[in-house]
């Protein structure tokens, strides 16, 4: 029976580029997100490139904790054991003070607690098998505060945070934990125009610093990784 990944944010972006470097190791994928049509999409660039990789989707609603958590219960009823879990989805908000409540409401949701909802679902399952491991989205935003996007970078900071703390709690388990804190990836969700897209992170970069942890010896271990946009540290 081949291995199995949870992917959230998987429709697009970091995450769909994610999504095909598990397929492209063997493994089985439970690709979460809201869109269905993209979802769909995915599972059918997916399943065309790697015919023996099995492909289930299902639309979760990241700004509704509460579906987060029934969603990951009855994955985990109906899967038995997870191999690996990587946490991508994600929202942008740009703005600090002059945020109206429905957006920050809807930055914390989907940013943190749908994510650590997820996670710590996730994590005592892995726990109780002895093994897993687990990738989070945090972002550079989350080890140094930008301006303009103050609530943004505390859900980061938050994620970063939880991430370090888990790591120091499932390392007895088996379980290892990462977290990939990128600058400005080349996404639609950072396709402003203020930055050449030809200049940010490639979402292929993410694919490729998941394959170096992976690649590491059973003694050496990355909690958190920093992946700076040189492009934004010259400004």
């Amino acid at each position: 029976m081949s291995k199995v990944a949870i992917i959230t944010g998987a429709s697009r972006g970091i995450g769909k580029t994610i999504s095909h470097y598990f397929a492209q190791e063997g493994y089985s994928l439970l690709l979460l997100a809201l869109n269905t049509e993209n979802l769909e999409q995915a599972k059918a660039e997916l399943t065309s490139q790697y015919p023996s990789c099995l492909v289930d989707t299902m639309s979760v609603d990241f700004n509704n904790p509460s579906q987060v958590d029934i969603a990951i219960k009855s994955i985990i009823r109906e899967r038995g054991d997870i191999d690996v879990m990587v946490n991508s989805a994600g929202i942008l908000a740009a703005g600090n003070t002059n945020l109206s409540l429905a957006n920050l409401s809807e930055l914390v949701n989907v940013n943190l607690l749908s994510t650590i909802t997820a996670c710590n679902l996730v994590a005592e399952k892995m726990k109780q098998q002895g093994y897993g491991e687990i990738y989070n989205l945090g972002s550079t935003a989350g080890l140094a505060p930008v301006p303009k996007i103050a609530a943004y970078s505390a859900t980061k900071a938050a994620i970063v945070s939880y991430s370090q703390s888990l790591y120091h709690e499932l390392l007895p388990f088996g379980v290892k934990v990462c977290c990939l804190c990128p600058s400005v990836v080349d996404t639609d969700m950072t396709n402003d125009g203020r930055i050449d897209n030809n200049l940010k992170i490639e979402t292929q970069d993410l694919a490729k610093a998941l394959q170096f942890i992976r690649s590491l010896s059973a003694g050496a271990a990355v909690s958190t990784l920093s992946i700076r946009c040189s492009v934004i540290d010259l400004e």
